[in-house]
């Protein structure tokens, strides 16, 4: 398949960066070969739209497409996609948001999602979420939108669709996160703070002081971490055990990043809420596997 054979509203999945240890962390806890996903906008320039740092931006497909492996869903009905293209227009004029380091999608998967960690895995999602509370607050202060985070790429472009009307609207069976998964770390941080009467959540610990961080080597990190095995982790004296059972370090950083995405200061009731989100959530793994109403049209590699 070649560029000239897209059509505009066609979806487009990127495989995963070379390199990158943030696409790395992506199609892992996805189980997709995917972690980017943009909308073809413009036929005439040959044109892409997506949400790229550090907002919704039109860019060439040839330069972006170059050493990725495109995967191309189409939307299964005759309706005109205009609609779609209009509403992502929308987005672009309204300069909406990026997740800047596609970090973003990482840290809601490793909270929403059954994970096994071991201590060190478990220190680096820390680093990870203490990061991205950080952003986040930082960028609601800056924009005055209290309980508005950015959206990420793939959902970007399904809200795209659901904006043009329910005949568009992209459906999805057996989704990433169907689910909420009894074995979360978000679900194990609740259910420590409603057995734990006496818990105290540690405001000094959930600040963020890892911001400068680089966000490839926080993944990389968490790649090296969960490929520890137990023999390797018990000769450097860490406790060995891989299990969802998490430390009150962990559950205070999931309370803040879960804070972060409310209007609540009750941390149990932010964590409830944010746990209530969780079918809002679409990422690209989802748009090329487990919708319903899309078909696979071809691929492009440049």
């Amino acid at each position: 398949m070649q560029i000239n054979d897209l059509k505009e509203g066609d979806i487009l999945l990127f495989s995963a960066e070379k390199g990158s240890f943030i696409s790395w962390a992506i199609t892992f806890l996805t189980n997709a070969p995917v972690s980017h996903a943009a909308m073809y906008y413009n036929a005439n320039n040959q044109s892409i739209i997506e949400e790229t740092p550090p907002q919704v931006a039109i860019n060439d497909a040839a330069k972006r497409f170059k050493e990725r492996i495109i995967y191309v869903q189409r939307l299964d009905t005759n309706l005109p996609l205009q609609p779609v293209i209009d509403k992502a227009t929308n987005y672009l004029n309204n300069a909406e948001p990026y997740d800047k380091y596609g970090l973003y999608i990482v840290g809601l998967l490793l909270i929403y999602k059954k994970v096994s960690l071991n201590t060190r895995a478990q220190k680096v999602v820390i680093r990870i979420l203490k990061k991205l509370t950080a952003s986040i607050t930082n960028y609601i202060h800056e924009h005055k939108t209290p309980g508005k985070t950015p959206m990420v790429c793939s959902q970007f472009v399904a809200q795209c669709f659901a904006d043009a009307g329910a005949n568009y609207q992209l459906k999805f069976k057996n989704s990433v996160l169907q689910a909420n998964d009894s074995s979360s770390l978000l679900e194990q941080a609740i259910k420590q703070l409603e057995v734990t009467s006496d818990y105290i959540f540690d405001t000094n610990n959930a600040i963020a002081t890892t911001i400068k961080e680089d966000a490839e080597t926080l993944c990389k990190e968490l790649k090296e971490a969960l490929e520890f095995n137990e023999q390797e982790l018990a000769n450097t004296g860490e406790d060995s055990t891989t299990s969802t059972s998490i430390n009150n370090q962990l559950t205070d950083a999931i309370a803040s990043f879960s804070l972060a995405h409310t209007e609540t200061d009750n941390v149990l009731e932010a964590m409830k809420t944010f746990e209530n989100q969780l079918s809002m959530y679409v990422f690209p793994g989802d748009l090329l596997l487990h919708c319903t109403n899309t078909k696979k049209v071809g691929e492009i590699k440049i």
